[in-house]
């Protein structure tokens, strides 16, 4: 799909690959102006005083949009992405208060997990790290329950992002809070999914691209495979143009008996549950007849309140199994401090004082993290309670629970 010689595009990227091939994406210095260009105009705390900590990473698209918006901001760019071992969240936290850190972009999740580890080494987000002003969030589905959480846990506007590997920049929230299409960019359609006719507003369907920018790697209908619900009514911020929800791929459509729902109407149900139970951690099991929650709560043994299950199962409308589980058992926070230290690729281990002493390239490269009986206990055990929740789970859905 590249129209021009490949030493005139600008970068080239792959997907990642979890759900198949990777996807190639090729593209220019131009188009990327262009839609950064749309980013800064839509974010007005983009200024000259912003530092960015950009925790996507280097390979994804999104970095290099985030890095021209800050060029024409003239503001501050942190490359720091989180499948880094220089930068774990260990060090992306220590960025946020010691940098001033004023936007951060990362996945939807990522907030959630610094919230996390702040708190483990007794840091408040909204005392501690009030510089902050603005969380963009890409990358996945972001859930209005979601962002309320991001946003009152850390006190910073939450702006979405939305875009793919091949198509770049596709949308962006704007100060009330809901996604404008890039209309200016793309050429979207809005598709029944069976018919493949447009939809009213107010209707969900898959979206698909023609480029008007696009030079280096140009799309013609290029079917997404997104699914979108587009908002009838005009929007708050006075701008013109398509809004929408973004729901996920089409193929995370769950559906258990006659009940039929999306990744995103389940997970906004969920953060909206575990909001009224005093946490943000859980884990959610597709299973072949039912959802199992895990939720990770303070005191498992306390009831959760009845009318917030019965609005998660109203919500849903499926079949649905709730696992209290205590802390550390759905989000083992230790692994947040377990990345190794990276340094650089070195032949040489100087013994004279009282550093390290290497005696083989990688051993050079890298250091892993050293732990006391008692962790080693901890994490054994933890390992052994998973396995054994695992196949109980297994059995379970073998017999046609």
């Amino acid at each position: 799909m590249l129209a021009v010689p490949a030493a005139r595009a600008w970068h080239y990227h792959e997907s990642s690959g979890t759900t198949g091939e990777p996807i190639s994406t090729w593209c220019g210095l131009e188009e990327l102006r262009e839609m950064a260009s749309y980013v800064h105009r839509m974010v007005p705390e983009l200024d000259e005083e912003t530092v960015l900590l950009n925790r996507f990473p280097l390979f994804a698209p999104v970095s290099f949009v985030f890095e021209e918006a800050l060029r024409e901001a003239k503001a501050c760019h942190i490359a720091a992405g989180n499948v880094s071992w220089d930068v774990p969240f260990t060090r992306a936290l220590d960025f946020l208060q010691k940098l001033k850190v004023t936007a951060l972009a990362s996945l939807p999740l990522e907030p959630v997990l610094l919230l996390e580890l702040a708190r483990e080494q007794g840091i408040d987000p909204r005392r501690d790290l009030g510089s902050l002003k603005v969380i963009f969030c890409g990358g996945a589905v972001l859930p209005p329950a979601l962002r309320r959480a991001i946003e009152s846990d850390w006190g910073a506007r939450v702006v979405e992002i939305y875009g793919s590997n091949e198509t770049m920049l596709m949308g962006v929230g704007c100060t009330s809070g809901r996604l404008h299409l890039c209309t200016d960019l793309l050429e979207l359609e809005i598709l029944d999914p069976e018919t493949w006719k447009p939809i009213a507003p107010g209707g969900r369907g898959i979206v698909t691209v023609t480029s008007l920018v696009h030079e280096v790697m140009p799309l013609v209908r290029y079917v997404t495979g997104d699914l979108v619900r587009l908002d009838a009514d005009p929007c708050p911020c006075g701008r013109g143009g398509p809004t929408a929800e973004v729901l996920g791929r089409l193929e995370e459509t769950v559906e258990i008996g006659d009940a039929r729902a999306m990744h995103y109407d389940i997970l906004d149900a969920a953060y909206e549950f575990a909001d009224r139970l005093g946490t943000r951690i859980f884990f959610i099991l597709i299973r072949p007849r039912e959802l199992h929650l895990l939720m990770e709560v303070a005191d498992p043994s306390r009831p959760h309140p009845e009318d917030a299950e019965r609005r998660l199962r109203e919500r849903l409308g499926m079949p649905i199994t709730i696992e209290r589980l205590g802390p550390n058992e759905v989000l083992d926070r230790s692994a947040l401090f377990r990345t190794p230290t990276i340094y650089k690729p070195s032949v040489i281990s100087d013994w004279r004082g009282s550093g390290r002493k290497t005696i083989t390239i990688m051993e050079a490269l890298l250091e892993w993290p050293r732990f006391d009986g008692k962790t080693l206990f901890h994490l054994a055990r933890r390992q052994v309670k998973n396995a054994a929740r695992r196949r109980r789970l297994t059995r379970e859905d073998a017999r046609g629970r």
